[in-house]
């Protein structure tokens, strides 16, 4: 992606740290349930078993491809938003800000896991981007093409396109590339 304030134009990047597995009040909740110890032996749906015959598998994340805004130029001194659209990855620029062109890009991840299982995907709600001379921007509202309530397929896989809106506040002084990490949790509930 690229990025520029004073009309200088900026490539920015957005990439995903992968793979993430489950922490925090969590910690075997990269595991499925009925597969966690600690009296957790829920059975698998369907299966009376208890955790035989169950896919203990740990869950993964992997990002195929990271979110790439183009590039563009900030022309004024108001904030400028920048909206990749998830369904045809057109990019939509608003306020002080030009379109310079460049290919737009969705990211793209892949889960992997126990067959059938259902996942939380979380996303942050903002990160911050920096270019090498410390220029600042912020990339906020991120949004998935996830249902309500994800599940591995038959294979355990689950593919998922992620975005978020790049915010150029008026006294964003960068040039360059701007690149930033998005800490993407997976986790079976």
């Amino acid at each position: 992606m690229t990025l520029a304030a004073a009309s200088l134009a900026v490539p920015a990047l957005i990439g995903a740290d992968a793979p993430v597995r489950a922490q925090g009040n969590c910690p075997n909740c990269d595991l499925p349930p009925g597969c966690r110890g600690n009296g957790n032996q829920r059975p698998p749906p369907g299966n009376g078993n208890g955790n035989r015959n169950r896919n203990c598998q740990r869950i993964s994340i992997t990002i195929e491809s990271d979110i790439d805004f183009g590039r563009v130029v900030l022309l004024g001194s108001g904030e400028a938003r920048v909206l990749l659209d998830l369904e045809s990855g057109r990019k939509t620029v608003i306020g002080d800000v030009d379109d310079l062109g460049g290919m737009p890009i969705t990211g793209r991840a892949m889960i992997q896991g126990a067959p059938f299982e259902e996942v939380v995907i979380s996303l942050p709600s903002e990160i911050g981007m920096r270019d090498p001379t410390g220029g600042t921007a912020r990339v906020r509202e991120f949004v998935t093409d996830l249902d309500g309530f994800p599940r591995l397929d038959s294979d355990g896989q689950l593919e998922f396109r992620f975005s978020g809106t790049l915010v150029i506040e008026a006294e964003t002084d960068a040039s360059g590339n701007l690149r930033g990490r998005v800490p993407i949790t997976v986790e079976y509930p």
